[in-house]
């Protein structure tokens, strides 16, 4: 294993750390709850099914007492109607922090706004700035009060390690300037870096190298969802569930060896397997550690070994 020459950030979102070396703080499990086509949600009626999705929160909260990953949920708004309810449902289910996020501008900029206004800013993240962030989106995050931002670094142009890493620190070709500088320019001090993994063939390997390449240069928290790379492969949708969960999992492995300090594993449902793959990487990683003279912290999956 190994560790990283550049010291470390950590971030703290309400009692949550993301950071570190490898092996010294337990990986962060982040959940999507809500998301475009969850059957719990009801876009029809801008609601969805109360009952279902607590079940899905404590499911989520007793994984993480279990293997003490601590976790973030990311809450998706389909519509700017449901948004200020989904984070206010999950808000008032979980002392967890919370993400905000969705495919529509308008639900995003309308939960930046909810969250301020509700009081619970301090609790929550944004996802993300990225290549495609514009005015008004930057605007809304400066006057929010949250607490931290997702950089979000794909580029469709062009997959290629050196022209991302341009995206974060210059703009490179695509953009004005750079998108830490947008997120300190903000009032950003708490940034979580996600390399935006596309799928095989469109970037995903290089994804991993951006990932490991702007924890060893810039030292910031990461964040991948590397789910992304199972869940694009066609050939792998005609295999059983079984075969899809463990492809699922192993993804996810992959990114914390090569140095996630976060994981974004997609649908809700998955936490039962994303827990314990996380849990084990980690005690393995914490193991490694050592030999560098890194003692992982107390709360950390190593107590399960």
């Amino acid at each position: 294993m190994f560790t990283f020459a550049r010291e470390q950030q950590v971030i703290d979102i309400d009692g949550v750390k993301i950071g570190g070396q490898p092996g010294e703080y337990p990986t962060v499990i982040i959940p999507t709850i809500f998301y475009d086509g969850h059957n719990i949600v009801d876009v029809g009626s801008n609601d969805f099914d109360k009952k279902k999705a607590e079940e899905l929160i404590n499911l989520v909260e007793s994984h993480s007492d279990i293997t003490k990953n601590p976790c973030m949920f990311q809450v998706v708004g389909v519509t700017p109607e449901i948004m200020p309810k989904a984070l206010d449902f999950v808000a008032d289910h979980t002392d967890s922090p919370l993400i905000i996020d969705s495919a529509d501008l308008n639900a995003r900029l309308m939960g930046l706004d909810h969250v301020t206004e509700a009081g619970y800013g301090h609790r929550v993240m944004y996802n993300a700035i990225n290549m495609l962030i514009g005015e008004d989106e930057i605007d809304a995050l400066t006057r929010s009060e949250i607490d931290g931002v997702v950089i979000l670094d794909f580029n469709l142009q062009d997959t290629s390690v050196e022209s991302r890493m341009a995206l974060l620190e210059d703009g490179g070709e695509f953009m004005d300037r750079g998108m830490l500088d947008i997120a300190k320019s903000c009032g950003f001090e708490k940034i979580l870096f996600d390399p935006g993994v596309q799928p095989i063939e469109q970037g995903a390997g290089a994804s991993f190298r951006l990932m490991y390449s702007v924890k060893a240069k810039y030292g910031l928290p990461t964040g991948i969802g590397a789910h992304n790379i199972p869940s694009s492969w066609a050939w792998l949708k005609s295999q059983e569930k079984t075969v899809r969960k463990v492809c699922d999992m192993s993804s996810n492995a992959a990114g914390i060896i090569l140095g996630a300090d976060s994981l974004f594993i997609g649908p809700i449902e998955n936490a039962p397997y994303a827990f314990p793959t996380a849990a084990m990487i980690d005690m393995l990683c914490a193991d490694s550690a050592l030999d560098f003279g890194i003692k992982h912290i107390e709360e950390h999956p190593y107590s399960l070994a």
